[in-house]
């Protein structure tokens, strides 16, 4: 029986810190505090920068995991959910936990928290507390996009690090890489497209390239801009390009484009969500357009989440989007 093949996002998955492409001054510091075994750290990053896959690195690097090998649990308290069920839920299983003497010879204990930033001011000085008590036998490792919400007396006993968001190159050459090994061939301006209407996100990105692998198995020849295009999106790009130039035939047209995008079964918040991406990229428009295209837009979404959801108001938000469009 045949192995299920892996998905892209879990075959290129980093699982060691050397995976990253992380500067050479951070690697230096966050080897130094595994050699005085002092990992207190607070790693702060955006979304989408990777912050929670750093945490599972740096996890596997201080036991010395291999990648299939499954985290020790008895020396691992992960703390989810704090807001559903606050710290008094947590309090005794914390202190049982810190009291006991680490299972591996040599190493800590670790409490992890992911998105400190999103626990209330004195949930966290319960936390702040344990830190004081039990340093010497666990190390504490949280996570948060805004050290704002992180009490400072929490900030003056972590090592605070600070995780960059790929930029642009960086991305490309994991990109690179996936295409070299996956044996995909694509035209430059493709790829252009693919960092763009990723978001900065890695894992936006290697989701697009499954797409286009899959696409690939039935044809050797490189995968235009405009086939990415149609691929690349749940909605098709290219659908929004006749939506926008419709508006120079008959009026109705338009409706009937985005009629027929809601009658494939998306919502009128996916078509909004899709074209405020399409809005971004395209050059169909001028940027006094798009300025003045996407408050009305946000509009539309707050009717959406605030009063209701029905598909005349794809009809209405049309009637708006032409009046911009039209009278330039």
């Amino acid at each position: 029986m045949n192995d299920i093949p892996q998905t892209f996002i879990s075959k290129y998955k980093p699982f060691y810190i050397t995976d990253f492409q992380a500067s050479s001054g951070f690697l230096s510091v966050l080897y130094t505090l595994f050699k005085i075994d002092e990992l207190n750290i607070l790693f702060v990053g955006d979304a989408n920068s990777g912050k929670t896959s750093f945490l599972y690195a740096v996890i596997r690097e201080y036991y010395k995991l291999d990648k299939m090998a499954s985290l020790p649990e008895n020396n691992i308290m992960f703390i989810n959910n704090l807001k559903e069920q606050g710290i008094n839920y947590f309090r005794t299983e914390m202190k049982t936990f810190c009291r006991s003497h680490s299972s591996i010879y040599g190493k800590k204990k670790m409490i992890i928290i992911d998105d400190m930033d999103g626990i209330n001011e004195q949930s966290q000085q319960v936390f702040r507390n344990y830190i004081d008590k039990y340093k010497r036998n666990v190390n504490f490792i949280f996570t948060c996009s805004n050290t704002q919400k992180i009490i400072e007396s929490i900030q003056s006993r972590m090592h605070i690090m600070h995780i960059q968001s790929l930029n642009d190159t960086q991305i490309r050459v994991i990109m690179n890489k996936i295409l070299a090994e996956e044996s995909i061939s694509i035209t430059e301006d493709a790829k252009d497209h693919i960092i763009k209407i990723s978001d900065n996100t890695v894992r936006n990105v290697i989701n697009n390239l499954e797409k286009l692998h899959i696409y690939g198995l039935d044809t050797e020849a490189p995968i235009t801009l405009e086939k990415c295009k149609q691929l690349c999106s749940n909605i098709s790009l290219q659908q929004f390009e006749t939506y926008v130039l419709s508006f120079k035939d008959e009026p109705i047209q338009p409706i009937r484009i985005l009629y027929a995008i809601h009658d494939y079964g998306y919502s009128v918040i996916d078509i909004l969500n899709y074209f405020f991406t399409f809005i971004k990229l395209t050059d169909l428009l001028t940027e006094d357009q798009k300025y003045r295209i996407i408050p009305i837009i946000c509009k539309y979404i707050t009717i959406f989440n605030k009063i209701h959801e029905n598909a005349i108001e794809l009809a209405l938000f049309t009637n708006e989007i032409r009046n911009i469009i039209v009278n330039r």
